[in-house]
């Protein structure tokens, strides 16, 4: 039986992986490539924020976090779509590197600036490992640091962190200086044949959550709101479709 992966916005049931936090990096190989190389993508990283900094931008949803335009990203691929062409092109060997790794679906730049806490809240799927790489960490905890359900954890420059982005989590930087990762994020090996299908309705989640900002239109989980993001997951899984043909990233 084909398992399914679970959708935070689109079901009313639990995910079977409530009960996980953090997974052990070391039985998962893409660990040791990306440790390898972490002096090679930081160093490419810090580059390209020192020269394009300008261009990294404030989450959409500012009630995630506090202090305005506090939680910013930049992304070099998003749900399966490449979107900076300018940090693709600006960090090759990182780029190079992600694509050594199979169904890497996003990746991009995280950047949580002094005294911001990002507030608790549920990600979109169970369906992927959503990794950290650490590129500046300023304090360890209790002044900046991670958690997922209970459990609170440092991050390390250089070390992987992977959680289940499913779970209840938040995270903070109470020092005075930026807090940098790369946010990966990688498809589960039991969905990898759901790779289209799960960037779509993410996708699809995402977009009706920026219309519903922008119109100020209370965004609940009712039958409305879930066929609206059914139906735009469909037409970007066409999208998607069309993509895949054209590219090798998915």
């Amino acid at each position: 039986m084909e398992n399914k992966p679970w959708f935070f916005f689109f079901s009313d049931t639990t995910s079977r992986y409530r009960d996980d936090t953090f997974y052990c990096t070391s039985k998962l190989k893409f660990t040791y490539l990306l440790e390898q190389h972490y002096s090679i993508i930081k160093s490419e990283i810090l580059q390209f924020i020192e020269q394009n900094d300008s261009s990294l931008v404030p989450y959409f949803n500012q009630q995630l976090f506090s202090g305005e335009n506090k939680w910013k990203a930049l992304s070099f691929y998003f749900w399966g779509v490449p979107m900076s062409k300018i940090a693709i092109k600006s960090c090759p060997k990182t780029i190079d590197i992600l694509s050594q790794i199979e169904h890497v679906i996003s990746a991009s730049i995280s950047i949580i600036e002094s005294n911001t806490e990002i507030r608790p809240h549920y990600g979109d799927t169970d369906a992927i490992f959503r990794c950290h790489l650490p590129i500046v960490v300023p304090e360890s905890l209790p002044y900046c640091g991670f958690r997922v359900a209970y459990e609170d954890r440092p991050w390390e420059e250089g070390k992987l962190m992977v959680f289940n982005d499913a779970a209840y989590h938040k995270a903070w930087n109470y020092t005075n200086k930026r807090r940098i990762i790369l946010l990966i994020d990688i498809v589960r090996p039991e969905f990898s044949n759901q790779k289209l299908w799960i960037c779509a309705m993410v996708r699809g989640n995402i977009f009706w959550q920026f219309i519903s900002a922008k119109i100020n239109f209370v965004n609940k989980k009712n039958v409305f709101s879930k066929m609206l993001i059914l139906f735009f997951a469909i037409v970007i899984y066409f999208k998607l479709s069309l993509l895949n043909r054209k590219s090798a990233w998915l």
